[in-house]
């Protein structure tokens, strides 16, 4: 930990420094094509200028997927000292706005097609599009940063410093309204390091395969800042549902690492032949739970290890995964080098002793300088040194990581806190009795006037009728087993923008349902949110 503090790097020019050594290897490939580091760094230098920012501009947008544009401007807005706001445009135009105004925007960067995809959000600042900036952006200028790269020592091209906020990400919002988490250069880096030497990781030419948006903590730093400041190709593709694309991406680039939720690995399974991975040697998933059927699957399909890790945005964003040959099954992996893990009581905040379950705290160089605009948000969120993930779970003797449940994902049933993802965990173990299945499922809670709350499942498809699963549930206490009745097919589970699980968004479906259940058949999730976001 005292080494990350020490650390006077920063993430522009621990890129240029991979530039300088080895200037022809690909920095990025996507759809388009590629581009190598050399003629990155150059454009990202001489695109600087050409976004006319005001001196005291300290935060601008970037409204773009993850590829070479997205790398690019990233880069620029790192290298000129300036903040990245990577948006969520999968939040709807009101939730972008209030990101704007809370992060003081004044430019967003974007691309005309890009914007014709998402349905043109209308911003309150100006708007900056990348095919302008192409168009100015001439030969001789790159040549010339490029030239200077390979001349003059990084810290001459560098305006940023190691504490300076490099990022804001917004949280994903699953549970509340997103916040804005500032990340340092230092923190990021710090992050960074110990990713690469817990994944015993060497900086060179290997290809991490991503097609996570920027604006998730995962998608920006494990797939964009990891590999600029290591050295890695990134193979990227713009949708994380286009799977077979994404194949296609990373079939050519011989990728080595994928990155993804198991929500996205789900499809991925379907749409990705085995021939398009054959260079893989593993899969790194995180934001959701990763069952161990999909684990063993993904193992016999590709041949590669599907590693569950654990994170949070606050925390830039890794703080345990399981590695290559050091696995332990129903655990998220050992922490980090110079990460700490360790639980409180949710009730008194005092630490527990190891081994026992409680709410998880993480000491880490990583953790965030703190929620933008809300420092009582932060001194809350700061406990005993660390950070308060409100995840509720336990470190076993030999240091893994096991997460039970969020202090959000309780129902209140007769009095009794029950945990809903245990219960979530077990239905999609039955489900998933032959392999993987088709179709997935959430548990949520709705009011019960009764009980107070009682437990109802959403599902796309199960192998079985309803009732065959809920005798499946039959060694759970009576309150953790949801009645048949309570059981809801539905055309799909509602998912962000993250890859994540919108939780929000499966609560209101399941009240709705629960209200009025005769309001089920195609379509109905779609018009459901669809009052639920008006």
């Amino acid at each position: 930990m005292a080494r990350a503090h020490e650390d006077r790097r920063t993430l522009g020019a621990a890129f240029l420094a991979h530039a300088r050594a080895n200037p022809r290897a690909v920095a990025v490939r996507d759809f388009r094509g590629q581009i190598n580091r050399i003629k990155l760094a150059g454009a990202a230098l001489a695109a600087a200028p050409l976004l006319r920012l005001q001196p005291d501009e300290d935060t601008v947008g970037v409204l773009l997927p993850p590829g070479q544009a997205g790398a690019l401007f990233n880069l620029a807005l790192a290298l000129n000292g300036r903040t990245a706001v990577n948006l969520n445009f999968t939040a709807g135009q009101e939730q972008m706005a209030r990101m704007c105004r809370l992060a003081r925007l004044r430019t967003v960067i974007s691309a005309e097609a890009f914007l014709e995809r998402i349905g043109r959000p209308e911003l309150p600042a100006r708007l900056v599009l990348a095919e302008d900036m192409a168009a100015a952006l001439s030969k001789r200028a790159v040549l010339a940063q490029m030239a200077r790269v390979m001349l003059l020592p990084g810290r001459r091209l560098d305006r940023a410093r190691p504490q300076q906020v490099a990022l804001i990400v917004f949280s994903s919002g699953t549970t509340d309204q997103p916040k804005g988490v500032q990340l340092t250069h230092q923190q990021i880096l710090a992050n960074c390091d110990a990713v690469m030497e817990h994944l015993r990781l060497e900086p060179g030419n290997d290809v991490l395969a991503t097609a996570l948006p920027l604006f998730h903590s995962f998608g920006v730093v494990p797939g964009l800042w990891l590999c600029l400041v290591n050295g890695f190709t990134i193979a990227a593709h713009p949708d994380p549902t286009d799977g077979a694309a994404l194949g296609n991406v990373a079939a050519e680039c011989g990728a080595a690492f994928l990155i993804g939720t198991p929500s996205f690995v789900r499809s991925y399974m379907r749409r990705i032949a085995p021939e398009q991975l054959r260079t893989l040697r593993f899969a790194f998933v995180g934001a959701e739970r990763c069952p161990a059927e999909l684990r063993q699957a993904f193992k016999e399909r590709y041949g590669a290890e599907l590693l569950e890790g654990y994170g949070t945005t606050e925390l830039a964003p890794v703080v345990a995964v399981n590695a290559e040959g050091d696995v332990r099954d129903g655990s998220v992996g050992r922490p980090l080098p110079g990460v700490e893990v360790f639980t409180m009581s949710p009730e008194t905040g005092q630490i527990l002793p190891p081994g026992e379950s409680g709410v998880l705290v993480v000491r880490s160089p990583a953790r965030m300088l703190g929620y933008l605009d809300r420092p009582d948000l932060t001194e809350a969120a700061f406990v005993h040194g660390g950070y308060d993930t409100g995840d509720i779970g336990w470190v076993d003797g030999d240091g893994f990581v096991h997460i039970t449940g969020r202090l959000a994902r309780f129902a209140k049933i007769g009095g009794e806190m029950v945990p809903l993802d245990p219960i979530e965990a077990r239905l999609q173990q039955l489900a998933d009795r032959d392999g993987v299945a088709a179709g997935e499922l959430a548990a949520t809670s709705v009011p019960d006037a009764k009980k107070g709350e009682r437990i109802v499942v959403l599902y796309t498809e199960l192998p079985c009728a309803v009732e065959e699963i809920v005798v499946g549930l039959g060694d759970l206490p009576p309150l953790f087993r949801p009645r048949a009745r309570d059981f809801y097919a539905v055309d799909e589970i509602p998912v962000l923008g993250t890859g994540k699980r919108d939780l929000g968004a499966i609560r209101h479906v399941a009240e709705d349902l629960a209200a009025q259940p005769a309001e089920r058949g195609p379509g109905m999730v779609r018009a459901i949110l669809a009052r639920v976001r008006r």
